[in-house]
């Protein structure tokens, strides 16, 4: 099964990123009771609306009822990863220097323990081995293979969080 999901990841990344100007942050095929559900997860650098979800839907519903490459009947479901993403790929990373995240660490202690760290920071600097955080008033050099999960942070923007004080 495993190598079967891969083709069709494959199949529909190609076409996505083919025919459209979007990239694919993820694509999952996951059994709901006795219905397939196709989840298509689309980005750009610029955001992705409804109407760029519409559009990518109808394409790939067509191409894919065209290839067959999917058993039996499915759901097709295409959307935005969301404002407060799990940071994935190197480009998630890339994109999101300079911005508040979410980490989960996780680490072997030296007695042999699991410890866990949470809290947020906003990344400084990546490279495909290690980051940088602004942690309080520390800036923090971790190994990126300590990071269990990364996750935006939406923060409003300075000048509406302004508006909102003078008006009270």
């Amino acid at each position: 099964m495993g190598n079967e999901n891969e083709r069709i990841v494959s199949t529909i990344r190609k076409f996505v990123e083919d025919s459209f100007p979007y990239e694919i942050y993820d694509v999952t095929l996951k059994k709901l009771g006795k219905k397939k559900v196709l989840e298509v997860f689309i980005d750009n650098p610029q955001g992705v609306t409804v109407d760029d979800c519409e559009k990518v839907s109808r394409g790939l519903s067509d191409y894919l009822d065209e290839v067959d490459i999917i058993p039996d009947a499915f759901t097709l479901e295409v959307s935005s990863p969301g404002i407060e993403r799990i940071l994935k790929r190197q480009v998630d990373f890339e994109r999101h220097v300079g911005k508040l995240v979410k980490w989960t660490l996780q680490s072997e202690g030296a007695d042999g323990k699991v410890r866990k760290e949470v809290f947020e920071a906003r990344l400084q600097e990546f490279t495909p081995d290690k980051i940088k955080v602004q942690f309080d008033k520390e800036l923090r050099e971790l190994p990126l293979s300590s990071v269990k999960e990364a996750q935006a942070v939406f923060e409003f923007p300075k000048e509406l969080s302004a508006n909102k004080r003078r008006r009270k």
